[in-house]
């Protein structure tokens, strides 16, 4: 609850309890240990100055003296020292411990920093990685609006070089120019996103946009794979909360995975689709036509450098998996005779907690 309250606010409010409590005890007759209340002015520095409880329980201490001293000067040897012991010793042993456990808080978060930027380098190296194997398909969809800009840019001077120039079917031509140029853009925005190496960016995303983007960066390698693909995306669905690079990596290596799984088949089908949740939340999956995955590898499909593949370096679903937890989702497989699925399962936006 502390943690809700500002800083400023939280440190007027235990300077004020402090001197309540110096007060009570140094100016009032109780013959209880009202300076043990000290301790709640240490835990709550812990929230307020995290870096000096230690001075602050020195500070607590030294009050509890001086209460002692002017309540019970002339007769400092009776029980009230006994409860002012008691009350140093409290107040000591509290800031003791929250100092250690602040020290230890603040070496988990470090390394708990340190993992999350060492997950984030070797999510970029894979997508790096993917982006050597998807080499032809990036080729390709940049290829496909750069050759629709020069075919138009002929038309265009075509119709110029008429004895009566076609004004109007120049205009059209330069806006399907246009119209190329944005999407030979759009492609390289894309793969730089991917490329690039940059810290999540959690936002709003329509779940069915990040996979229409994500299959189109692989459509040249569905070609050489000889694999069709079905969208089967439902419409209405809520956003998610999330990195849009992140979930294009995982929706890649989905669509990858399911078409290397059929390699040995000479083709077949892959299907990517997307749902609200049973439970709430929305669910992507992949399904292909391939042999399946034998029930003993199920439990082991998402486990770091394990893979079914003889060349595979057992990393995209466990990375995959990785970027799921991260989002606060569940992946899973499934498995039949005809095929599996792999399924992702995303909180939507009205459920991430505040």
């Amino acid at each position: 609850m502390l943690r809700h309250i500002s800083p400023q606010l939280l440190r007027l409010l235990i300077v004020q309890v402090a001197t309540v409590i110096f007060i009570i005890d140094a100016f009032t007759p109780l013959d209880i240990a009202i300076a043990v209340l000290y301790v709640v002015v240490v835990l709550a520095s812990v929230h307020a100055w995290p870096r000096h409880v230690l001075r602050i329980s020195g500070i607590c201490v030294v009050l509890t003296l001086f209460g002692f001293l002017f309540s019970n000067w002339g007769h400092l040897v009776d029980a009230s020292a006994g409860r002012c012991a008691v009350s140093l010793a409290a107040i000591a042993i509290t800031g003791y411990l929250a100092h250690t456990n602040h020290i230890a808080n603040e070496r988990l978060w470090q390394q708990e920093e340190t993992l999350r930027e060492s997950r984030n380098q070797l999510a970029h190296a894979a997508r790096v990685s993917t982006l050597g194997e998807l080499a032809a398909s990036i080729a390709h969809e940049v290829n496909q609006p750069l050759a629709a800009i020069s075919a138009n840019g002929s038309a265009a001077l075509r119709w110029l070089n008429r004895p009566q120039p076609e004004l109007e079917e120049v205009r059209i031509a330069i806006g399907r120019i246009q119209a190329d140029t944005a999407r030979a853009s759009e492609v390289i925005t894309r793969i730089r996103a991917l490329a690039r190496r940059s810290d999540p960016e959690q936002q709003a995303l329509d779940l069915n946009e990040v996979a229409r983007e994500s299959a189109a960066l692989v459509r040249r390698e569905l070609k050489s794979h000889k694999v069709t693909l079905r969208l089967a995306l439902a419409q209405g669905l809520p956003p998610v909360l999330g990195d849009r690079v992140q979930l294009q990596q995982v929706i890649i290596n989905l669509l990858m995975n399911g078409m290397q799984a059929m390699d040995g088949q000479g083709g077949g089908r892959l299907e990517l689709a997307t749902q609200a949740g049973a439970e709430g939340g929305v669910q992507l999956s992949v399904a292909d036509t391939g042999p399946g995955i034998a029930s003993e590898n199920l439990g082991r499909l998402f486990d770091p450098f394990f893979s079914t593949k003889p060349d595979g370096m057992g990393m995209g679903l466990a990375i995959s998996r990785s970027i799921i937890d991260s989002h606060g989702g569940r992946i899973a497989a499934t498995s039949s005779g005809s095929g599996a699925v792999l399924q992702c399962t995303l909180p939507a936006l009205a459920e991430v907690p505040a």
